[in-house]
Order: structure tokens, then sequence, then C-alpha cells
């Protein structure tokens, strides 16, 4: 089956999104972020800080998802054409990101996506045959199945709006970061793992609500991953610029403008709605605004090679940003010059997009994305037709 260039481009753009937003965990852990001033920094790296959040955080992550979903679709479609077993292979295929999702979040980086979309993968293998309307229904009937476990649960939210808050520290918050940006900045993995057991200040869920944090993580991805499927289905990346395509492109001002409020003004409940709201529907915009941009810019295809390495590129991503920021090399966590954390970031990012297609003119396939085909297909030669009974 010929591959879409657009969407591998696409998935390349999205990875350069995901490693803006994790320099934020990174840099400044999982609630640093919002108290720079903790940190001394200055209002022209604040400013950047909140460019990051207000453009970019949120809503790349999620167009990872939806093309995960897409490519899911589309690798059923070609086993099912192959005449390969379909179930079998994508639930290797969740098992493998699974595994290697829980090396990188125990080694590298605790803000890995890799289980969870392992999980969902897991779940959605279920329904890769069902119709567009089918799908549809079903990611519209998990959006009440969220509200109704919030509804349910008032607390949990309660804790969860406690626990994100962007108010003044108390004093146990602020010896909280003050610990945590000694022991990442300076000490090992080994303590970097003790310090997660550590009683957290921020963390305002009792042991029950914790554990809603889990289901409600997959209920929020698996719509995200329908939708990519309902895409690979009424073929969104072979049909042109359509009449949806444009309003979301026309309605992208409105969407960062609503985003901009819920970042600046945090605490109020309106603003916030109207920005998580926007949020996700960013995600089309940006979608849209790539596809449309993409017919006309040659120079986009030059993600394509990264898109197409994604997984060897994520983990790349993770392993030298690791080295930059935690003891056992630059020691830059907690750094205030966030300037030139993203400076850092866009010339890695370069070097993987030329490393990327370089890689192409010699090989076929990154090395991760071997492993992960060799488990999914069952065989050391993956590309190769197999036998069924041996899949």
């Amino acid at each position: 089956m010929k591959r879409l260039t657009v969407v591998d481009s696409l998935r390349g753009f999205s990875l350069m999104g995901i490693l803006f937003a994790n320099l934020l965990l990174f840099q400044f852990g999982h609630y640093g972020a919002n108290y720079p001033e903790f940190y001394g920094i200055d209002a022209a790296n604040k400013l950047f800080i909140y460019w990051v959040k207000i453009f970019i955080e949120g809503s790349f992550m999620p167009i990872f998802a939806v093309l995960f979903g897409f490519g899911l679709m589309k690798m059923s479609e070609s086993l099912e054409k192959k005449g390969r077993p379909v179930k079998r292979a994508i639930i290797r295929r969740g098992l493998i990101l699974f595994t290697m999702g829980m090396l990188h979040s125990a080694y590298l980086f605790s803000g890995d996506i890799l289980y969870l979309y392992g999980t969902v993968t897991f779940i959605v293998v279920w329904v890769l045959k069902f119709k567009i309307r089918s799908l549809i229904i079903i990611a519209a009937l998990v959006i009440p199945l969220i509200v109704g476990i919030l509804l349910v649960n008032p607390d949990f939210m309660f804790a969860a709006e406690q626990s994100f808050a962007t108010g003044g520290l108390t004093a146990e918050q602020s010896e909280y970061l003050a610990a945590e940006r000694g022991i990442f900045s300076t000490g090992t993995l080994q303590e970097r793992k003790d310090f997660f057991m550590e009683e957290d200040p921020f963390m305002a869920f009792t042991d029950e609500e914790f554990l809603l944090l889990i289901p409600i993580a997959i209920l929020f991805n698996i719509p995200l991953f329908l939708i990519g499927m309902i895409l690979a289905k009424n073929r969104f990346f072979e049909t042109g610029l359509t009449f949806v395509k444009k309003n979301f492109i026309y309605l992208t001002p409105i969407f960062i403008l609503f985003k901009a409020c819920m970042v600046i003004w945090p605490d109020n409940d309106i603003l916030g709605t109207l920005g998580i709201i926007s949020v996700y529907l960013l995600i089309f915009s940006y979608i849209s605004l790539f596809y449309a941009l993409y017919q006309r810019w040659q120079a986009l295809k030059l993600f394509e090679a990264i898109g197409r390495l994604s997984l060897t590129n994520y983990i790349a991503q993770s392993v030298f940003h690791s080295f930059i920021y935690y003891g056992y090399g630059m020691q830059r966590f907690g750094d205030d010059n966030f300037l030139l954390s993203l400076l850092i970031a866009t010339l890695f990012f370069i070097l993987q997009v030329a490393l990327s297609n370089l890689y192409f003119k010699y090989f076929k396939q990154g090395p991760l994305e071997y492993i992960a085909r060799v488990v999914t297909y069952w065989s050391f030669s993956p590309n190769k037709k197999t036998d069924n009974k041996l899949v």
C-alpha cells in the first residue's frame, strides 16, 4: 500500500511540537513551568514559556494520537489485503509499544506517551472493521462517559484544580521544587525515582482518586484514535482542501485566542471551559493548515523522513535532552534560560531532520521501527509475505 507522504510529513512536524512541549517537563518538571518566578525567570523567557503553552502544549501530542489511529487503520487494511491476521498483529503492535514506553518512562523521561498508546491499541483493535458511522457514535459516547465519571467523583475535579493551580506557592511546595531542582540536576537515576515516591504537595488526589487518572487518560485518547481511524476510512488526506478543512483553518485564530485566555487567566471557569474545547479543536485546525500548506510548499516534505522515523526520533529526543537536563549530563534542570533551551531543541531537531533524510538514502526503516515491525508481523523479514499459519 502506497504511503501518504503528507501524513509522514505531518507526523514529523508534530514531533517538533512534542519536543517543544516536552521541554517544559525536561527543564521544570511536572509543575515548575507554572511558577517561573521560582526559578528567577525574566520577562523575556516567560514570554517564550507562554508561547509554548499557547501555541504548542496540548495541541501537538493529540495530533500524534490521531495519526497513530490513522496508521493503525492503514496497517489493518494492508494486513487484510495481504491475507494476514489483523487482530494478532495489531495487539502485538500495542504490546511492543507498551513495553518500549515503560522502559522509556523508567529510564529516560517520565512524560512518555508510548505505553498509553499501546494500552489504547488493545482497546481500539476490536473496532477496526466498524463502519465510519459506528466509530463516530463510539467516539461521541466516550465523552459523556468521561463527564459521568467526573460528575460521580466531584472531589476528583477539585483535586485536579488544586494540583494544577497557578497561584502562590505554599512553603511545602517551594521546598518540593527546590528539592526537585537539586535531585534532577545533580542526582542519579535511582535518586530521581526515589524522589517520585516521596509525598507530593502539589498532588491533591487521594489514592482512590489517583487511580482514576489512568482510565481517564485512556478514555481521553480513545476518541483521538477513533478520529484518526475515521480520517483513514474517509480518505481525509486524499480529498483535497474541502469545505470542512477550510473552515478549521479560518477558525484557527479564534481557537488560539480562547486557549491563550485560558493560559493567562487559569482561574476563570468560563475561559477554562472554552480553552479546553479550543485545545482539541485546534488539533484539526493545525492538521488542516498543514495539509493546505503542504500542497504549496515543497519544503514541508523535508519532514517526511523524520516522520517515517518517528519512533526512533522520539526516543532519541529523550536520550539527548535527558543528558542536557539531568545529573549525568549538563545538569540544566531548573535553569532560568528557557530561550537557550528552545534554541538547543531547534538545532537538535534540524539535525534530526538532516540525519533522517540522509538515513533513508541507505536504509528503508529505522532501528526501533524495525523492532516494532518484527514483533508486529512476528518475522525477521516483516516486509515479505508470510504464511498465515506462521503469523
